[in-house]
């Protein structure tokens, strides 16, 4: 199979790149692993940045494949004493974050790509990713055997495990970090408690609310990286959330019927791309959940490679700005890493049991949570960057 594009991978960036491809005339084949029924059903992340949604809309794609309509416009950080909520969109201008569940962005564009004529070959495992001066080959097995597919241009959309990624070691590098704690990540079978974010930074750990759909709420729970699900049993489970998240009795008798492991990785691959193959999202780097910033990342990476190659492969045949993709795209990246490491310090417990933290870097906790709810700089500069919303130069403090 020939094409222009094989985009390896149908998450939120693999099919927005391939929507926006298609819809400029760019031929592209979606390589997909798991089989179509599986698609779009795991619950994931869900809060878009209002950048997010501006460049989405501007693209043709938010207010029709995803109507944005669910604002979240607050958190709120609580202690064990005390609680601060943040109006981040009051203090943007009025700019929200919108609550949309990644696996329902992933149904809406894979159907609208795939009812524009778009090709998906699902249950396809990338086995080989090979260039050279002329052209790319991907090598995939599946149900009906090996198959190769030729392309003028390889996309790695295949998430943290990437096979793309790996078919470029020794030609980009790898700068990884890891912290010594876990989340759980909790799908409770409720509504929200409140209609916003709760941050609980506890002298026991984190924990947190999260909004997701009117019956699902995700809860996050930090443990020591040596513990999985299968020591917390719900009972459990449900104590300590109520007792972090200051809800005493708040979660009796709620189903929690998905626990997952969240390891805290972070990494940036430098450069995200080599010759005929790009790498976007996960592929290229990872960030903590501390503020919701993985599936924007993401899709900011998509739009942009998008541009570059519609003008590579389309009729232009330009190919400076997809030649610019890593330099456009790692400064994005490093501010974002550099936000998201800020905020993980100040909403994870240092280390020690539970019962046991470094007082210090408990107060030095405390004194972040403080200075949010007291310092108007710190709070305009918060609102920003969590909210995603470039500020205004020009506004006042």
């Amino acid at each position: 199979m020939r094409t222009d594009v094989v985009v390896v991978g149908a998450g939120p960036a693999g099919l927005v790149l391939a929507w926006l491809l298609q819809r400029a005339g760019v031929a592209t084949v979606v390589v997909e692993s798991q089989r179509q029924d599986e698609l779009g059903t795991a619950p994931k992340a869900g809060i878009v940045e209002h950048r997010t949604v501006q460049m989405l809309t501007a693209e043709g794609l938010g207010g029709t494949v995803l109507p944005f309509a669910a604002e979240n416009r607050r958190c709120e950080f609580r202690t064990a004493d005390e609680s601060t909520v943040v109006d981040y969109a009051e203090l943007t201008g009025g700019r929200p974050h919108y609550v949309f569940p990644q696996h329902e962005l992933v149904a809406r564009v894979a159907a609208s790509f795939r009812d524009e004529g778009g090709t998906v070959l699902f249950e396809q495992r990338v086995t080989a990713v090979e260039q050279d001066a002329h052209e790319a080959r991907v090598t995939t097995t599946g149900p009906a055997g090996p198959r190769e597919l030729v392309a003028d241009v390889v996309v790695g959309c295949d998430g943290a495990g990437s096979t793309v990624a790996r078919s470029l070691e020794g030609a980009v590098a790898r700068h990884d970090r890891r912290h010594p704690m876990r989340w759980l990540v909790i799908s409770a079978a409720m509504p929200p408690l409140v209609d916003h974010t709760i941050y609980a930074a506890h002298p026991r750990g984190y924990a947190a609310h999260m909004r997701r759909l009117p019956e699902v709420t995700r809860l996050y729970l930090e443990v020591p990286g040596d513990q999985s699900p299968g020591d917390w049993p719900v009972p459990r489970l449900r104590d300590e959330l109520e007792r972090r998240l200051g809800v005493p009795g708040a979660l009796a008798g709620v189903e929690l019927p998905e626990v997952d492991v969240l390891d805290l990785r972070v990494r940036v691959t430098t450069p995200m791309q080599h010759g005929r193959v790009f790498l976007v999202g996960d592929a290229a780097h990872l960030v903590t959940p501390a503020g919701g910033k993985g599936m924007n990342l993401a899709l900011g990476d998509a739009v942009e490679l998008a541009h570059g190659l519609i003008e590579r492969c389309g009729s232009r045949r330009d190919g400076a700005r997809a030649d610019a993709y890593s330099a456009t795209r790692l400064p994005v990246i490093w501010r974002t890493e550099a936000f998201s490491d800020w905020f993980l310090r100040v909403i994870s417990a240092p280390p020690g049991t539970a019962d046991q933290r470094d007082g210090f870097g408990l107060g030095l906790r405390e004194g972040w949570v403080t200075a949010l709810q007291r310092d108007p700089l710190l709070r305009r500069w918060f609102a920003h960057a969590y909210a995603g919303v470039d500020p205004d130069p020009d506004a006042q403090a």
